[in-house]
């Protein structure tokens, strides 16, 4: 994976207080799976493409917003023939995902962009737009759809996962987490009725807090069982915060406070 820098729009470091440095970037892909830092890694990948069958296809245009260390990017380019454009605000981030790119000999085919897509230009609109668990740092929704409706080429896909709220107000507890991280989150259905305002159609609001709720689960499962691999590298506190943090988004979910949506929507 190729970089191109997109100043002035990335200028100043993204970490989100501490949250993506390389450190916990990485202790992060213990617990999301090789290649992610987002909610049930290559699976979530394999459904959302599922998701996408007809617009998937060599050569089709892709911009993968947020798009982390590189496993969505890497696997549409792979498997599908896509030319993914991988933009993020995180340095660190990025700079993983050129190193395992640059050993995959993925070249052109999959290029990464420091930037915000808010204000990045691109030389050409997109076919489809793909999205995991990152729009939850953009406060202003409805000029964030606008964007994206307008990098999509006339009929393009959007595809995205994102954290949500599932009332207004939550708990307590749940409040604080949102601020604490700095998350911006809507209840699903406003989210489909913000993308139908930016002017997509045939939007698809998919509530998959269940799922969301099963993946945790079964995330949490796995470090447990790769205890002794996890420690090899990181600490006894860094997995009992993983695990705990993981805990915490399950009873967020089961208390009602906390949704996981899958939206998808056409330009």
């Amino acid at each position: 994976m190729t970089t191109q820098q997109a100043a002035p729009a990335a200028a100043g470091k993204f970490d989100n207080n501490g949250q993506y440095s390389k450190t916990s970037i990485l202790r992060y892909e213990m617990i999301f799976g090789p290649g992610y830092v987002s909610t049930g890694g290559a699976a979530t990948t394999d459904d959302l493409c599922r998701r996408l069958v007809g617009a998937l296809k060599p050569g089709a245009r892709v911009l993968d917003v947020g798009s982390g260390i590189g496993g969505a990017a890497f696997h549409l380019a792979r498997t599908y023939g896509a030319r993914v454009v991988g933009i993020d605000l995180a340095e660190e981030m990025i700079a993983i995902a050129i190193e395992r790119a640059a050993a995959e000999g993925l070249g052109d085919q999959a290029v990464s962009i420091l930037g915000d897509v808010l204000t990045t230009d691109f030389p050409e609109k997109f076919d489809i737009i793909w999205s995991r668990d990152a729009l939850m740092h953009v406060p202003d929704k409805a000029r964030l759809f606008s964007r994206l409706h307008a990098l999509l080429a006339p009929g393009g896909s959007l595809v995205i996962t994102d954290y949500a709220r599932g009332k207004t107000p939550a708990s307590p507890a749940f409040e604080e987490y949102i601020k604490n991280t700095g998350y911006h989150v809507v209840e699903p259905p406003q989210y489909g009725r913000l993308l139908e305002a930016a002017g997509f159609h045939d939007v698809k609001v998919d509530d998959a807090t269940d799922r969301f709720i099963e993946i945790l689960k079964s995330e949490a499962d796995r470090l447990k069982t790769q205890r002794a691999e996890f420690l090899t590298v990181f600490s006894e506190k860094d997995l009992n915060y993983l695990v705990e943090r993981w805990a915490m988004k399950v009873g967020f979910c089961q208390n009602g406070d906390m949704k996981w949506g899958v939206y998808t929507a056409t330009a």
